[in-house]
């Protein structure tokens, strides 16, 4: 797995920690609101989970291993790094 993925699969860890965090305080906290007030706070802490499973979804398909075998055919060169243009993979030289 390239660095970069991997950096990106971390970062979407901490944030899906954090959405999650910030979803069970904000439901922990609406057990002594009015009812008036704890409504919003029931949204806004289905927000933090919808946006928890979204970075889930993310991550799932960073993890992905790609299946693109790199044809000859599909190869170019730019700035002298050969990549792939099915998949935009960089190839080594």
């Amino acid at each position: 797995m390239r660095k970069n993925i991997k950096i990106a699969i971390d970062i979407t860890n901490i944030l899906m920690e954090a959405h999650l965090k910030n979803s069970q305080g904000i439901r922990d906290l609406v057990k002594d609101w009015t009812s008036d007030t704890k409504g919003l706070g029931i949204s806004i802490a289905s927000v933090h989970e919808d946006v928890a499973k979204c970075l889930f979804v993310i991550k799932k398909y960073l993890e992905e291993e790609p299946k693109c075998k790199h044809p000859k055919k599909m190869r170019d060169k730019c700035e002298g790094q050969i990549y792939c243009m099915q998949c935009n993979e960089d190839l080594p030289c």
